[in-house]
This record gives C-alpha cells, sequence and structure tokens, in this order.
C-alpha cells in the first residue's frame, strides 16, 4: 500500500506532526477494533520506519513500513499482509490514515 498525503508546511514542521502523531495514525484502522501494540519508530533524515503489531481478539499482525516526508507530500508506504488486504482492504486502511492525517496538517 502505498499512501501520498499532500500538506502545506515546511518540511521540518510535516516531520514533527508525524512524529508526533505516528501512533495514533495507524490506530482504528481495522473499524476501531484493532489494538496497536509494541509501537516501535526511528528517523533517518525525513523518512521514519515504524512497525507495530494490531492485534483484534486472538489474531496479532505484524505491520511495518516507512513514512517519508518532502515539501510538499507525506507518503506511507507498508505491505499489508494478506490478512488484512482480504478483509479490510487497501483502500480502507489508506483512507483511515488519511482521514486522521490531514486534519494534523491543517494549517
Amino acid at each position: 500500500m502505498t499512501l501520498i498525503v499532500p500538506h502545506h508546511r515546511t518540511q521540518q514542521d510535516a516531520v514533527a506532526v508525524v512524529d508526533r502523531g505516528a501512533n495514533e495514525l495507524f490506530s482504528g484502522i481495522g473499524g476501531g477494533a484493532v489494538e496497536i501494540k509494541e509501537f516501535k519508530k526511528s528517523w533517518t533524515g525525513s523518512t521514519m520506519a515504524f512497525s507495530f503489531t494490531g492485534s483484534m481478539g486472538f489474531i496479532s499482525i505484524p505491520l511495518s513500513g516507512t513514512v517519508a516526508v518532502d515539501d510538499s507530500n507525506i507518503t506511507i508506504q507498508c505491505e499489508l499482509p494478506a490478512m488484512v488486504k482480504n478483509f479490510i482492504g487497501d483502500e480502507k486502511v489508506a483512507g483511515a490514515i488519511e482521514r486522521k492525517l490531514t486534519p494534523l496538517l491543517a494549517p
């Protein structure tokens, strides 16, 4: 899954927004029933690598990817596991993340 969200901030401000809200961006991506555990992030320049485990009931699925911030866009890339693709879908996950990220980027 690749999600590109435009921003109208400086790159430094957009990095700060992503850094502060990283954990919350991914919470609730399965309709609110998914709990995020073991969230980890690390920055190399303006690219954040992330990983976490999404749990729902007795099912736990690891997920990892990157969030790259440039002068005009935030690009989130991750490979969704087959179970997530089949039951939730790329579009629903991307839409949920975009709905959370867009207000955070408002001037």
